[in-house]
């Protein structure tokens, strides 16, 4: 048996935010540019044939200037790989000010409430990727922007109906402050079942989508409610080893980094059984691995008997087993790594009876948590407490000293 270190997931590096903002900045920038041409040559065009609307050039100056912002923006996220919630901001704020600025050129006062159309969008796209804080920002923005740009009519003398403009922003105001509201809680309740999968994939099934405070029938929830109903199935997967029917390593890795921090707070004993079958190679070398597989098979299953309620038993290797025993003193566990090594001394295991006898051998440490980071030192001393049960002789239990003496016990 040999020391156990932490096994890699193989999962790939996690985006933080602001990278994953920079990849969207990037990605929406072509988006960006592209309804600014669409929407600069329309305005351009109606500035160019009405003779009373500003030059065209204006409108030409306005275009440039958004799209030159927006490449600026870009270069300095592709450069650094993040952009921070300042970058973002920005960026909206430029789409903002394009918006409103071009309406304000092109089109009469009385037709000032078309920005809100495309205010709208520039809310929903902020809404979908950066979050419901930025999205209340960009709706705060919008509609003070068109209460400037009424304002700025008013001074110009421009005519307008009130009424009309007030009503067009109450409207976007109440279809925006909902929609907002609205994604932004689908938004966070879907964000809760990915943190759940992001759980799981590092073999953690702990958690739980609360479906009971959740009673809305849309996408989210469905999706909550069937990772609860896969749960289990997928713990099941992920962490038992199929042979044996006992937690693998990374399950044992997870419960006993649990209660290692268990017994650190409370100040209780944990022990840990480190289990080799005697032999094993020879078995497998004289009767076929099927029969080996069949002996690791009848041993996981007498360990799980033999167990007392509370005991994790994990399955670590071809041959090896371990057992963390909560709240045990060296005492407790001797007596229950005897009654293991007696248990399997006398079972009749199939296809081998009167032919070889199976035997284990155990090596045993148990000790006061002092500290979280003592995985690896437990493993270490059981094995060595194995080691020493198997060079007196094997069929055997050896405890683990601080004077690394190993008593033997048959």
């Amino acid at each position: 048996m040999r020391p156990t270190t932490a096994a890699s997931s193989g999962r790939a590096k996690s985006q933080t935010p602001e990278q994953a903002n920079a990849e969207v900045l990037l990605w929406q920038s072509r988006i960006r540019i592209g309804a600014a041409l669409a929407f600069g040559a329309i305005g351009i065009t109606i500035m160019a044939v009405e003779p009373t609307r500003p030059s065209a050039l204006v409108g030409i100056g306005v275009l440039a200037s958004y799209v030159s912002a927006i490449l600026a923006l870009c270069a300095v996220a592709r450069r650094t790989g993040e952009a921070r919630r300042d970058l973002v901001l920005a960026t909206i704020a430029c789409d903002v000010l394009f918006i409103f600025a071009l309406t304000y050129v092109a089109s009469p006062a009385e037709s000032y409430g078309r920005a809100l159309i495309a205010g709208f969008g520039i809310l929903h796209l902020t809404e979908f990727y950066f979050g419901r804080p930025l999205a209340w920002v960009t709706l705060f923005g919008v509609s003070a922007s068109y209460v400037a740009l009424l304002a700025i009519a008013a001074l110009d003398g421009a005519p307008f109906h009130w009424e009309q403009a007030v009503w067009s922003l109450a409207v976007f105001v109440l279809a925006g402050g909902s929609f907002v509201f609205h994604y932004g809680s689908f938004r966070s309740r879907l964000t809760s079942v990915v943190a759940l999968f992001d759980r799981a994939e590092e073999g953690d099934f702990g958690g739980e989508y609360d479906a009971d405070t959740d009673p809305r029938p849309d996408v989210a929830t469905m999706v909550g409610k069937a990772y609860n109903r896969v749960r289990a199935q997928l713990a099941n997967l992920v962490l038992t080893d199929p042979l044996s029917g006992c937690l693998n390593r990374r399950g044992l890795e997870q419960r006993l980094t649990g209660e290692i921090s268990r017994a650190a707070r409370t100040g209780n004993p944990l022990a840990l059984l480190a289990i080799d079958v005697d032999h094993f190679k020879e078995i497998n070398d004289t009767f076929g691995h099927l029969a080996g597989d069949m002996v690791v098979q009848e041993v996981g299953e007498l360990l799980r008997n033999v167990a007392r309620a509370g005991d994790i038993v994990a399955r670590t290797g071809g041959d090896e087993f371990t057992l963390l025993l909560p709240e045990t003193s060296a005492a407790g566990a001797f007596r229950l790594a005897s009654r293991i090594r007696d248990r399997v001394s006398k079972h009749a295991f199939p296809g081998l009876s009167g032919r070889v006898d199976v035997t284990v051998s155990i090596g045993l440490v148990s000790d006061r948590i002092e500290d979280e980071n003592v995985a690896h030192d437990l493993h270490s001393r059981a094995d060595e407490a194995l080691y020493a049960a198997k060079g007196g002789g094997r069929n055997r239990v050896s405890i683990w000293t601080r004077q690394l003496r190993a008593i033997a016990g048959r």
